[in-house]
């Protein structure tokens, strides 16, 4: 199961140049694990930045807000929930489709359950001699229905488009939604 680790907001302030982040300037942030086993965030201005520090366990790139600027917020639950399913047979959207997965994970939309192990290739024998993905089976929390994702590698150099992607798919403005 994937663990959790909890990190601060942003510092608003370049770790490396010791200033103020300025509005709608791009920063990236890094995670890392001190000596305490407490977990620290690092923020870099993208001047500052020169890469991940050694021993990082993961970092990101954002924007700093800027006033006035609509609020993005992520779609409602059951809109995720029936993009990931409507996915499943759009085989070129299968890397987009597990960080997806990841996301619903995260948010706690699904959660995995067990099942036997399976591959893309053969989804109906357990140990299948032929090589290919693992699938993650999920249980949607609300009505306990299940999907199968296929876990995918994605490489660094994929990494920034995809996340640009999905975020494209996944955010809309907080005054497109409506309040029921």
């Amino acid at each position: 199961m994937l663990g959790e680790i909890k990190v601060g907001r942003c510092s608003r302030q370049c770790y490396r140049e010791k200033r103020p982040l300025k509005e709608g300037e791009w920063y990236y942030s890094v995670v890392l694990q001190n000596d305490d086993d407490d977990y620290e965030r690092r923020d870099y201005s993208a001047e500052g930045w020169e890469g991940p520090p050694d021993g990082s366990l993961g970092h990101w790139k954002c924007r700093m807000p800027v006033a006035g600027e609509k609020k993005l917020v992520l779609a409602p639950r059951a809109v995720l929930i029936g993009l990931l399913r409507q996915m499943e047979d759009l085989p070129e959207q299968a890397k987009t489709r597990y960080l997806l997965a990841l996301i619903l994970l995260r948010r706690r939309f699904v959660r995995v359950t067990t099942g036997p192990p399976l591959t893309a290739n053969d989804p109906g024998t357990p140990d299948s001699e032929t090589p290919g993905p693992k699938i993650m089976h999920l249980e949607v929390v609300d009505d306990g229905s299940t999907i199968d994702v296929a876990e995918c590698q994605i490489a660094k150099s994929e990494a920034e488009s995809l996340s640009e992607s999905l975020s494209e798919l996944l955010y809309c403005e907080a005054s497109e939604i409506q309040q029921e």
